[in-house]
């Protein structure tokens, strides 16, 4: 006798659910905060640039019909980056379901190259 199995779809379905987004204006992060929009997640995306570089982002609520907001955010900044998370949550309802952290910063020069400035704003964005 074989034992009853339960479907995984249900586990994968995003509808309903919120997300937070940290660097998903563009790039990798931005392919995430859109698939998670496609399979009809909320996303707060928080992202240090002035606005969305992805001119796609600011179709994606009407396209998968779910919400989708932006904050503008450092987060090598603890104060900042808690005030924007408080943001997000507020944006969302209050619940968050999962946080996906897609902030990165590359230079693009030979390491030998970089400044210290530089190379300490890589390791706080993409380490820290």
């Amino acid at each position: 006798m074989s034992a009853a199995l339960d479907n995984v779809r249900p586990m994968f379905e995003l509808r309903g659910r919120n997300y937070i987004v940290t660097g998903g204006a563009q790039g990798i992060g931005f392919a995430v905060t859109r698939a998670i929009c496609e399979m009809g997640g909320n996303v707060a995306v928080l992202d240090r640039q002035e606005r969305p570089a992805e001119p796609e982002f600011h179709e994606l609520a009407t396209k998968f019909g779910v919400k989708v907001g932006y904050v503008r955010v450092d987060v090598t900044e603890q104060d900042n980056l808690n005030a924007a998370f408080e943001q997000a949550l507020q944006f969302l309802g209050g619940t968050v379901h999962g946080c996906v952290p897609a902030a990165g910063i590359a230079i693009d020069k030979p390491f030998v190259e970089q400044t210290w400035d530089e190379f300490t704003n890589i390791q706080n964005i993409n380490v820290r």
